[in-house]
């Protein structure tokens, strides 16, 4: 619908997508290529606007933004250090499906495909199936904590036969706290002896799959699983999203190499002690008394088992070790 001045958002974006286009290609200024388009002071004035909120105009020095480091700077606002990889999907997509053709060199095939809460299970799975028949040389993938459904094991284990047998190179990391379920534990162990490398981490931020660093699949809401996922196909964007995965593979543990436990198993007395009393809420300080012990000992062992549990706070890696039954 068109507003008062007779512009409607179509226009504005149309209007922006043909000002970011002039000025990247011909080096103009705004004023310029505003001026060479025959935009109205209003329609020019909504177009700046558009653009700087999508990140591909500098509000301070009106030069245009490299699409690639826009779409990577929107993902960036939305989740500091990966821990809300896509939350901002949205204006990620709207990004890519409108403006990174724009600027894209000769060889970048640009895609972007959507898949809803409803649709996403059935779609997604042929579609990774599809892939699997397609990819290469690698699959990466990201995979935070979830309930798993056992019927998807043997999908799993014949997308990795299919994986293997191709030579194709399979890095799977998952939240440390996943060895807490057995039926998980073995099959990470299972999918390890098939030749997927596996690896754990405390944090995994959200789910993500990579193929041969030019697809990805990222998923569309980092709070909610079920929310669908949203699929990226760009040689540029998806080798940056490869190269973070490779930074937090460095930094993650081998399947046997987990400090002590992940299923609680070998947690000292002292451990179990702490988690009682974060479970019921205790302060560090009546904890380290009730113990005998330091406050600055109590804190350590606080974030130790934080990070085992990959719990965010105290309290919640009480209730965790409780839902785990680590104290049982």
């Amino acid at each position: 619908m068109s507003d008062q001045t007779g512009s409607s958002p179509v226009d504005d974006d149309r209007h922006a997508q043909a000002l970011y286009q002039r000025m990247h290609a011909r080096g103009e200024s705004l004023a310029a290529a505003s001026a060479a388009l025959a935009l109205t002071p209003v329609e020019e004035s909504r177009a700046r606007n558009r653009l700087v909120r999508l990140g591909l105009l500098n509000p301070e020095s009106e030069l245009t933004v490299e699409t690639t480091a826009a779409l990577m700077l929107s993902l960036e606002r939305g989740h500091r250090a990966l821990d809300k990889l896509v939350q901002q999907h949205v204006m990620t997509a709207a990004v890519a499906r409108n403006y990174l053709g724009l600027a894209a060199g000769d060889g970048d095939d640009v895609h972007v495909e959507f898949y809803a809460r409803e649709e996403h299970r059935t779609r997604l799975a042929q579609r990774l199936d599809d892939l699997a028949a397609t990819v290469r040389h690698e699959v990466v993938a990201l995979h935070p904590p979830a309930n798993w459904d056992p019927r998807r094991m043997g999908a799993v284990y014949e997308r990795d036969r299919i994986h293997v047998t191709k030579g194709v190179r399979v890095r799977s990391m998952h939240a440390q706290i996943a060895l807490a379920d057995p039926p998980m534990r073995e099959l990470l162990r299972a999918r390890a002896a098939r030749g997927v490398e596996v690896r754990v981490a405390p944090v995994i931020p959200t789910r993500m799959l990579v193929y041969d660093r030019h697809l990805a699949i990222v998923q569309a809401d980092p709070d909610d699983l079920d929310a669908g996922a949203v699929l990226i196909r760009s040689a540029n964007v998806v080798r940056s999203l490869a190269a973070i995965y490779d930074y937090l593979w460095m930094t993650a543990s081998e399947l046997d190499d987990v400090p002590r436990s992940a299923d609680g198993s070998t947690l000292t007395e002292q451990q179990r002690a702490v988690l009682r009393m974060l479970a019921e809420g205790a302060k560090d300080d009546a904890i380290a008394r009730s113990l005998g012990v330091s406050t600055r000992t109590v804190t350590r062992v606080v974030g130790e088992l934080s990070t085992m549990l990959g719990a965010g706070s105290r309290f919640q890696a009480g209730v965790r070790a409780t839902r785990l039954g680590w104290l049982d």
